[in-house]
């Protein structure tokens, strides 16, 4: 089943917030959030999350990847439930100590924010975003006890970004993967989000499919459980290979020419989509990465060859 809204997924276990930019809860004795998605859905959030938990509190947040539309109501969270423990990698704490990465996650949260508006989304939070710290550094492969009775890996998938931290919890065959898997759009198209490696990205995507999850948390839009969970993930894998390969003719056929090779995958793939869509601003700085990216994977083969 292909979960396109926000609510209950399975026992104890919810999407928070509207579906593009989820957050997610896990319930129990210490319940937990994955991801903190836009600053300005920091009230329906937290209108959501109390509606379930009553008068308890989130116990832990666990961020995939520093992001802005991962990341943008973390600090509100904190406000709201000053003893909720953050836990991240060591690379999102480092990302996350630069100026100029916090003016660009308070720029493009802000860009969100405007985009909200023209939806008619009410109840938005236009606090700018503010940078925070974490209680507790996840590092790859670490197990947590949960009071539950669960368990809590932190799985290394890089490929999206270099920080990127999947949660897989072996008991209930949850697996928060985000953008380590394809996210799948409002339209059914499938975005492949490799920013940094394209073959590190389909490395993640092997041990994502190893693991045989049940419910799959995509980064945006859809979850994905029973059936469609492995189709999903082989769906990744097409998604992304084709992906490869009509950037590589865009490359070729405009010789190099980055700028240009953008504008025609920004054509073929978000011109036509339908709202709600990524803004723009992040649309162009995460393809141009992506063009980039393929661009050194070509001329580190055609190296080899030579």
């Amino acid at each position: 089943m292909i979960f396109k809204e926000s609510g209950k997924i399975s026992d104890g276990f919810y999407v928070i917030g509207p579906s593009a930019i989820p957050v997610y809860l896990l319930d129990g004795p210490a319940p937990i959030l994955f991801d903190g998605g836009f600053t300005a859905l920091a009230h329906i959030y937290e209108t959501q999350i109390k509606e379930i938990l009553g008068d308890r509190k989130p116990a832990y947040l666990f961020i995939t990847h520093s992001h802005f539309d991962h990341i943008g109501a973390v600090s509100y969270f904190k406000k709201v439930w000053p003893e909720i423990k953050i836990g991240g990698s060591l690379r999102c704490r480092e990302i996350l100590a630069k100026q100029s990465a916090v003016q660009l996650i308070r720029k493009l949260n802000l860009e969100g924010t405007e985009n909200l508006k023209k939806m008619g989304i009410p109840s938005l939070n236009e606090r700018p975003f503010e940078p925070f710290d974490m209680d507790i550094l996840i590092q790859p492969d670490q197990e947590v006890e949960l009071s539950s009775g669960l368990t809590l890996i932190s799985l290394s998938t890089p490929g999206h970004t270099w920080d990127f931290i999947s949660y897989w919890i072996p008991e209930t065959k949850i697996l928060i993967a985000s953008e380590a898997v394809a996210c799948y759009q409002s339209d059914g198209y499938l975005q492949i989000e490799f920013l940094v490696g394209f073959d590190a990205y389909l490395e993640s995507l092997i041990k994502i499919r190893n693991l045989g999850a049940s419910i799959l948390c995509a980064g945006h839009h859809a979850v994905f459980t029973g059936k469609d969970t492995g189709q999903h993930i082989s769906a990744s894998f097409e998604a992304a290979n084709h992906y490869l390969n009509m950037t590589e003719g865009f490359l070729i056929a405009e010789k190099g020419d980055i700028d240009r090779a953008v504008l025609r995958v920004k054509a073929a793939e978000w011109d036509d989509r339908p709202w709600p869509k990524q803004p723009e601003t992040a649309y162009l700085l995460n393809t141009r990465q992506r063009v980039k990216t393929i661009w050194a994977r070509m001329n580190k083969h055609l190296k080899k060859k030579g």
